[in-house]
């Protein structure tokens, strides 16, 4: 969960309950079935994925980039897509928007269409060199944060880091916070003179641990006001030469601008990890900025992620987390009705600090997400999983799921899907480590915890069974921010076949 670009952390054992669909619009790509919650990302996404270039063409053919003419473009380019026409083959010009029949929108519910300042770049603005902006910056008033006015509906997420609970609680996790200061000082040789980013910047803590190992250059980008404060943080440090603090989404137009299309990052750095890992969707805007801005050759840390799902038998753990220990009795009254919409529940995920000792059986990593490598659409998958219980249990209720976190140099011999964050180290690997599992110092990340449905619980497995299954984990279709886990499973009970399924979200 980055200081400043994430959601707000909870206390133990919240969560936020989804009573419906959160109202939030979602853009069609121009050229396939793919939703997106922001307009930069989609513009971005058809530049990679079907190589063509919206800013290019509004630039060259939109008199401008009047609004009329991108209205036009759309329904034109949706026409195309209905023909089957290859985006490749496109060709658009100025004779070609002068149809007014192009007026008539080809989707009237094309929300694009009503978002046409997302759509238009600053066209004053061209894209700039990293030397260029450098040229420029002398001129800015001091106190000014470069800012990109975005209106994509996504600002209550970001307005909940203007103040500063959420960063002071995240900078407190010493296990998050040393493990990042720790990798960077260690390894100073790696930053010394480079080009650094730091996605979701917050207070700017990493950027400073950055400019004191020696960073050449560091261009630190959040959306949240906080942005405003980091400034600040950054000038009263001194740093003020080293660091840039750019208040705008990193998929941005403006953020593009100011940093330049010519790749001049050496290595990205970014606390972006949620609950569960994936929650709140951060991930994505830091693999837009890899494909953006970092160098062939560029390092990202941390490196790589692991997701470890384990089984939970702890009926005292179960009765104090749903309330059930409470409400079937108070002052003599049965209030268990009160049960069902307690913070664990058979609809939600709910963030909890797992007892070791309610963890019955082993927790091998069953998704590795390498950083430099993975795509946004490997973000969503069905994973397999293997558990061997450790010992006799009554009752299969819950599953709890962490990740480890690891932070590996070029040229270490560790392999993160092969050793335990809490063991990192301890057989010559390079690098820093930490696990945000029950075994581990508690975090502000706890572990997530999915309630096992009533019909699938009271059924007694024995020591050393194996429980095979999937974990299914994607967005919500409604939410990009939110998370949907479907977890299956089967095994061989004391009575008998044993199988269950689950689904909870989280938004």
């Amino acid at each position: 969960m980055s200081d400043g670009s994430s959601s707000p952390p909870s206390s133990v054992g919240s969560i936020v309950e989804e009573a419906s669909e959160p109202d939030v619009t979602n853009f069609e790509c121009l050229f396939c079935t793919q939703q997106f919650d922001l307009v930069p990302t989609l513009v971005y996404h058809c530049s990679k994925e079907h190589d063509f270039d919206i800013y290019k063409v509004i630039k060259e053919v939109t008199a401008g980039g009047d609004d009329l003419a991108i209205f036009k473009l759309i329904n034109f380019l949706r026409l195309e897509t209905r023909k089957g026409t290859d985006p490749t083959s496109i060709t658009v010009n100025k004779e070609t928007l002068a149809d007014d029949k192009l007026l008539q929108p080809t989707d009237p519910g094309d929300a694009l269409l009503y978002s046409l300042g997302d759509v238009l770049p600053d066209l004053e603005k061209p894209a700039a060199s990293y030397e260029a902006f450098e040229a420029r910056k002398g001129d800015m008033p001091q106190h000014e944060v470069e800012h990109l006015k975005i209106g994509d509906g996504d600002s209550g997420y970001f307005d909940s880091y203007k103040r500063s609970g959420i960063h002071r609680e995240m900078i407190q996790d010493a296990v998050r916070t040393n493990a990042y200061r720790d990798f960077i000082e260690h390894h100073a040789s790696l930053f010394k003179g480079k080009t650094i980013l730091d996605v979701g910047c917050g207070t700017g803590i990493l950027s400073l641990f950055c400019a004191r190992a020696g960073a050449a250059k560091v261009f630190a980008v959040d959306f949240s006001d906080i942005a405003a404060k980091a400034r600040d943080i950054v000038a009263a440090n001194e740093y003020q030469d080293t660091i840039t603090v750019i208040q705008g989404k990193v998929e941005g137009f403006n953020v593009r601008s100011i940093i330049g299309d010519n790749k001049p990052v050496d290595i990205i750095i970014s606390e972006w990890m949620g609950y569960a890992l994936l929650y709140e969707g951060m991930l994505d805007s830091v693999l837009t900025a890899r494909d953006l801005f970092l160098k062939d050759g560029g390092l990202i840390f941390p490196s790589h992620c692991t997701l470890h799902v384990a089984p939970i038998s702890d009926p005292e753990f179960i009765a104090s987390s749903n309330g059930a220990t409470f409400w079937k009795d108070v002052y003599g009254f049965d209030m268990s009705v009160m049960i069902p919409i307690e913070m664990l529940n058979e609809r939600d995920i709910g963030v909890f600090d797992v007892p070791a000792k309610a963890i019955c059986g082993s927790a091998l990593p069953f998704y590795t997400l390498d950083i430099m490598n993975i795509t946004v659409k490997e973000l969503e998958f069905t994973a397999p999983f293997s558990i061997k219980l450790d010992r006799d249990i009554q009752s299969l209720d819950a599953f709890a799921i962490w990740f480890d976190t690891f932070f590996v140099p070029p040229g270490s011999s560790g392999k993160p899907d092969c050793v335990n964050a809490s063991a990192w180290g301890e057989t010559g690997q390079d690098g820093v480590a930490f696990t945000t599992g029950p075994f581990g110092a508690p975090t502000h990340w706890h572990q997530a915890v999915l309630l096992v449905g009533q019909q699938d619980r009271g059924k007694g497995i024995g020591t050393g069974t194996e429980i095979t299954g999937s974990v299914l984990l994607r967005k919500r279709k409604k939410d990009a921010r939110a998370i949907v886990v479907e977890i299956s499973w089967k095994g061989d009970g004391s009575e008998g076949p044993i199988s269950g399924t689950l689904s909870r979200s989280m938004s």
